[in-house]
């Protein structure tokens, strides 16, 4: 029976959370507060931890840092506002596996735990670092308007040949899926797809994980570990938020793009190893190198080509062509059969300003298609705070916590 940790100083949603995930035969334990949380951690280790972004004692954020340095590869659950969508983000950077909105819908929460289990098992070798997913090309496609023309364009242009690739945009625009699309259109397509969360690299073990390490058990038998570069070998590396990396790691990794050899902490051998690497940034690097954050001889290395992509709310136009697609996916796997929105739900889509960009998007509209009952979505099944009313989402009571 998988474990599940609950974190929440709501009292109430952790009875009713508790209660369904018992039902569905999980084995749950509920804690009150950040402190019991970590006290608990110290002598069990749960299969996932599902979180609150506000503790009366410790934020969410300062409690995923603790859990990751004492776990990396345990997968943890935001639970969130809306107010708090920007700092949800955050969490995802510092490897949160994903977050889920509040009033928690119940077959929305079932999802996402299944989600990061499954991905759990497949093996990862850390939270921090991704192989190429099912999920990684979840809400990518080409649209019929302008702005994914464009971006259309670039990413034909660049994928076939071997640059490096600077990936600018806010978080949640799909920075992720964009490179992964850039792979797939390259020589090395049927090779590993490798993602690195930067911000999420811990001091202590970055370089291990990045470029392997080597040490000797106490039997005296060779104990390998292989890092990021080395699972992306003849492949991709993608960097999430690369202004993150310590510098440390910077300056190594510098090394091994213009060698093409590198060897694992504590090793005493060259490997050679030959990577493709596109990195991420929400902030322009040339300031970063301005202010010391990053190298500058690594930047104009990595600076082959750029791709910037808009916020949502710089290029509305695409917000209903999204939301279709967001729409025919989880009719499939909901089993739903809704025929589309209103003209005055495509109007409150449009006119909300997305904080978490495409990504926040696609959570609305699986929760709304998880709810909605009618033939069509309207105003009324879109979330208070996106409608800008103060009564909740018309949903049965039964269905959310």
């Amino acid at each position: 029976m998988q474990k599940i940790l609950i974190i929440d100083d709501d009292k109430d949603l952790c009875f009713l959370l508790n209660q369904f995930l018992c039902r569905k035969g999980y084995e749950v334990t509920v804690k009150y507060s950040g402190e019991e949380a970590l006290e608990y951690l110290q002598h069990a280790r749960p299969d996932l931890i599902i979180c609150d972004l506000r503790l009366e004692d410790i934020d969410g954020i300062t409690l995923l840092g603790k859990v990751k340095q004492k776990y990396t590869d345990l997968p943890v659950i935001i639970i969130t506002g809306h107010s708090d969508i920007k700092t949800s983000a955050l969490a995802l950077k510092q490897g949160a596996f994903d977050y889920v909105v509040k009033p928690l819908v119940t077959e929305q929460i079932l999802l996402t735990i299944h989600e990061a289990l499954s991905n759990k098992k497949e093996g990862q070798a850390s939270a921090n670092i991704q192989m190429a997913d099912k999920q990684a090309g979840e809400y990518f496609f080409w649209g019929d308007t302008e702005s994914f023309r464009m971006l259309n364009k670039q990413v034909q242009l660049v994928g076939p040949t071997d640059h490096s690739v600077i990936i600018y945009g806010e978080d949640g625009t799909g920075k992720k899926s964009i490179a992964n699309e850039i792979h797939k259109k390259s020589k090395r397509s049927q090779q590993p797809f490798v993602v690195v969360k930067a911000g999420a690299l811990l001091k202590d073990n970055a370089l291990e994980e990045v470029f392997g390490s080597e040490t000797t058990a106490a039997n005296g038998e060779k104990e390998t570990h292989k890092g990021v570069l080395e699972q992306a070998n003849g492949g991709t590396l993608f960097i999430v938020e690369a202004q993150l990396l310590p510098l440390e790691v910077q300056e190594k990794l510098l090394q091994v793009i213009r060698r093409k050899r590198m060897r694992r902490v504590g090793g005493t051998k060259d490997i050679n190893v030959d990577v493709r690497v596109i990195i991420s940034s929400n902030n322009i690097l040339w300031s970063a190198t301005r202010n010391g954050k990053f190298r500058e001889d690594l930047y104009h290395k990595l600076n082959d080509f750029n791709i910037v992509i808009a916020p949502l709310r710089q290029r509305r136009e695409d917000i209903p062509v999204l939301a279709d697609h967001f729409l025919k996916l989880y009719n499939e796997i909901f089993s739903k059969s809704i025929k589309g929105f209103t003209t005055e739900a495509y109007s409150v889509l449009k006119n909300y300003d997305w904080h978490d960009n495409i990504r926040e998007l696609k959570n609305v509209i699986k929760k709304v298609v998880l709810l909605n009952k009618d033939a069509h979505i309207g105003v009324e099944s879109l979330p208070a705070e996106l409608v800008n009313q103060s009564v909740p989402v018309n949903a049965n009571p039964e269905e959310q916590l």
